[in-house]
């Protein structure tokens, strides 16, 4: 597998305030992380996920698709094409994670369909001067990214910034697992699976293994879920990746509902991903390697009046 490339083509944002230090933290330890993004089963690189959950948001959303679509929190851009190819024009992305960006565009957007994509380096909140004046018509937050702000005044910046992204009449669509994230028991609760990890030197036989803890926030309704990831070399055990902690915020769905309103989006709860696209059922029924990003996600429809 070749290096994965450095992008010149990844703009940045201009902040306007300081980015909280442990979503920094967070972002630097697993998003920005090059072993972390030669793991296949990953699922930044399954193109064939990413285009049924574009046709499933367009559903969603109503189509036909507008022009321009922002992507939130877009990761490696593995939206972008399946978006452009179903009749968008213009992607406009943003997220945190650079090398995350530098890989999408070298690796899920072909280079015919780049200038199609701007990317930006940067914090959603600070979106605002990159989108259109009067707001997008579709923001398409995906691959369950609602939840990593995880300070309680950081999370309603963030919805408030997505409420100002959109256009009047605008549509916010987003899959997100809310309190089903819940661990059974209290204790940690430990999953492991086989993986594949694309060294520079060939594949790698890996366990894939991720600790979840969970506790409440204090006295605000959400909790906070606490994920240790390991990935093994086999059958030594040693690390390839360095262990590491990524967080979530759990909300549940009234209380979403209530977020959202102070933010001017009326949210509705769509329904199960799989009751939105055959592809997720049937991978759902015949592998269930979809873990949180099956099943247990549901489809939200947010829309500003």
């Amino acid at each position: 597998m070749e290096s994965l490339p450095v992008s010149a083509s990844v703009r940045r944002l201009v902040p306007s305030t300081a980015t909280e230090a442990e979503l920094t933290g967070m972002v630097r330890a697993h998003y920005d992380s090059e072993p972390m993004l030669r793991l296949a089963g990953e699922i930044h690189f399954d193109d064939e996920l990413s285009r049924a959950e574009v046709r499933a948001a367009a559903r969603v959303f109503g189509e036909p698709l507008p022009e321009l679509v922002y992507l939130p929190c877009a990761g490696t851009l593995r939206h972008a094409a399946p978006l452009l190819a179903e009749g968008v024009r213009q992607v406009v992305a943003v997220d945190l994670s650079e090398p995350s960006l530098a890989a999408g565009l070298g690796r899920n957007v072909p280079a015919g369909l780049r200038g199609h994509v701007t990317a930006y380096r940067g914090d959603v909140r600070d979106a605002g001067q990159v989108l259109p004046e009067d707001g997008a018509s579709l923001a398409f937050l995906g691959g369950n990214s609602l939840g990593d702000v995880t300070t309680p005044a950081g999370h309603r910046q963030f919805l408030h910034a997505l409420a100002r992204s959109l256009a009047p009449g605008g549509v916010l669509v987003l899959d997100y697992v809310s309190d089903r994230y819940l661990p059974a028991g209290t204790g940690p609760s430990t999953s492991e699976w086989p993986q594949v990890w694309h060294g520079p030197e060939g594949d790698v036989d890996v366990v894939d293994r991720r600790t979840r803890t969970c506790r409440p926030l204090g006295t605000t309704g959400m909790a906070l879920l606490r994920i240790r990831c390991d990935i093994l070399e086999l059958p030594s055990r040693r690390p390839l990746v360095p262990a590491h902690v990524y967080n979530k915020l759990i909300v549940p769905d009234p209380l979403l509902t209530e977020q959202f309103a102070e933010a001017g989006l009326e949210l509705t709860n769509a329904g199960p991903v799989a009751d939105w696209s055959d592809y997720h059922r049937d991978r759902i029924d015949q592998v269930g390697d979809l873990g949180m990003m099956g099943e247990p996600d549901c489809w939200y429809r947010a829309v500003r009046p």
